[in-house]
């Protein structure tokens, strides 16, 4: 069974180092490249993800997601389908 809440602490943490901020200054509402990250982070992240939920997610996840909360919001959806 997944922790979905340890998996999303680690995505945020994950997300705070490559943008050089603690997870706390992290605006869930700001588009990704506002918050800092770039096409090479979203590559990472989604790897990230993937060892989260331990299952591989489809090729073009990263353009249904605008934000950290889509993000931590897809995390959820993918928890629940599980």
């Amino acid at each position: 069974m997944i922790d979905i809440e340890r998996g999303k602490k680690e995505v945020l943490d994950w997300i705070a180092q490559a943008v050089r901020t603690s997870v706390d200054e992290i605006d869930l509402t700001k588009p990704l490249p506002d918050v800092g990250l770039d096409s090479n982070d979203a590559v990472h992240l989604v790897c990230t993800i993937e060892a989260v939920l331990r299952t591989e997610l489809p090729e073009d996840v990263m353009t249904k997601v605008k934000t950290v909360g889509d993000i931590l919001s897809l995390m959820d959806e993918y928890t629940q389908a599980a």
